[in-house]
């Protein structure tokens, strides 16, 4: 009987911790659910433009096939790598980098795991490594001669710093940046935990290593990003970094409040900084931090 008991406790002891383990388990993706839930299913094909795009498909470190879109660059002009936000909006978000690209700028645009219609499921660590691999081949077949200019938007400019410091681009553009993950999650939703956060995308602790010029774009009226995100990252690289915050913008319309025109000096200033296009990528390191 005693045995009886001890082995029948046991059973709901070990029921308990079972349930109590998925609970914690589901607790702690529960940032990582928020961040991705919203994730675009349309294909980037589907989108209306005159300028013509070509399929990039590339295989993954873990067998996954994803593709991203590029148009190519008129003879001097850098190519525009870029990273779009969240819900992968490739649709509604970048029409601007298509007014770009019928100036002569070439397009690459990344496409991401579990969006648009590719394969598998994001994360921090695996859009990094997918990040590095489409930048090794945009080196590799000389698809940017005239180097990269790398735009991220919202979580987009995650991924864009972490590229951005561990390569050589002719330039950076981050719209609606944010110092880390941990700090929108503590600032969007105070009530959760902040030890479940396990996504970082830290910005911060990278943005001091990038050596290329910056352009910083915040919304005084967004409540996502917060310009004062944009205002603490820009103190950590003042001498690269060009601030811009629109009174009038929030999130997700700057372009209706003046960035066209903060984008488009900025790329001007850059055209007559060289690169030497082999180095795009030099001296890459593909070691997350």
């Amino acid at each position: 009987m005693v045995f009886g008991f001890v082995a029948s406790h046991g059973r709901l002891i070990l029921s308990a911790a079972a349930a109590l383990g998925a609970v914690l388990a589901t607790l702690s993706t529960m940032p990582e659910i928020l961040l991705f839930r919203e994730r675009l299913a349309l294909s980037i094909f589907e989108l209306e433009s005159d300028v013509e795009l070509q399929p990039v498909d590339l295989a993954t470190h873990d067998g996954l096939m994803l593709r991203s879109w590029y148009h190519p660059p008129r003879a001097g002009k850098p190519v525009i790598v870029y990273f779009p936000g969240r819900v992968g909006d490739v649709i509604r978000k970048p029409r601007h980098l298509f007014s770009l690209a019928e100036e002569g700028y070439g397009l690459m645009l990344a496409g991401y795991r579990g969006y648009g219609g590719n394969p598998g499921r994001p994360s921090e660590h695996n859009l990094y490594k997918d990040a590095t691999r489409l930048l090794e081949n945009v080196a590799d077949n000389r698809l940017a001669p005239n180097g990269i200019i790398l735009y991220g938007y919202s979580m987009g400019t995650g991924i864009a710093s972490y590229i951005a410091a561990h390569s050589k681009p002719v330039g950076v553009v981050l719209e609606a940046p944010f110092t880390s993950f941990r700090d929108i999650v503590g600032h969007n939703a105070r009530q959760m935990p902040l030890w479940l956060v396990r996504s970082r995308f830290d910005t911060r602790s990278r943005y001091s290593s990038i050596e290329a010029p910056i352009l910083l774009l915040a919304g005084e009226r967004d409540t996502v990003t917060p310009a004062s995100f944009a205002t603490l990252l820009a103190a950590a690289n003042e001498h690269l970094s060009q601030l811009h915050i629109f009174p009038e913008a929030s999130h997700d319309d700057m372009f209706d409040h003046g960035a066209w025109e903060a984008v488009s000096s900025f790329l001007g200033g850059l055209q007559e900084l060289a690169v030497v296009p082999a180095a795009a990528m030099e001296g890459f390191e593909p070691l997350l931090d």
